[in-house]
């Protein structure tokens, strides 16, 4: 009876350990399939952010071409800018030399050269006369 007795004990036993193996199995076969669900959650993490980082260097480029045209198109614009400055410099000169003139004319009346007593040709010595010039003349 005792081997009966331990035989039934024994096999209580087995049960119990082929059940706490199957939950051991369970739970080890559970463990692979979450750590497999985080490996390809990482994997796709890993994925998605090389995606966003060629998406973000493509933009740049993009980003970093306009800003070198716009570069371009701004030192063009200027260098233009400080031509006209040149030129509307040259032209305000040119402008008060007429002014001078003018101002001459309006108060002797006539101009002489100095140290001779020859008229300069173009002016004007009466009213009913016109003032001509020559394209020549014109040029600072």
């Amino acid at each position: 009876m005792m081997s009966l007795a331990q035989g039934s004990s024994g096999s209580e036993a087995d049960a119990k350990h082929l059940g706490s193996n199957e939950k051991k199995r369970r739970r080890m076969l559970s463990n692979r399939e979450s750590a497999r669900r985080s490996r390809m959650r990482k994997q796709k993490h890993l994925e998605d952010l090389t995606r966003e980082m060629g998406e973000l260097e493509r933009e740049n480029r993009e980003i970093v071409r306009a800003y070198e045209a716009k570069s371009r198109c701004h030192l063009g614009l200027q260098w233009e800018n400080d031509a006209l400055l040149a030129e509307k410099a040259a032209l305000e000169n040119y402008l008060n030399s007429m002014e001078s003139i003018i101002s001459s004319f309006r108060q002797n009346g006539q101009c002489q050269r100095l140290g001779s007593g020859v008229q300069e040709p173009w002016l004007v010595h009466s009213p009913s006369q016109q003032m001509v010039a020559s394209a020549s003349m014109s040029r600072i």
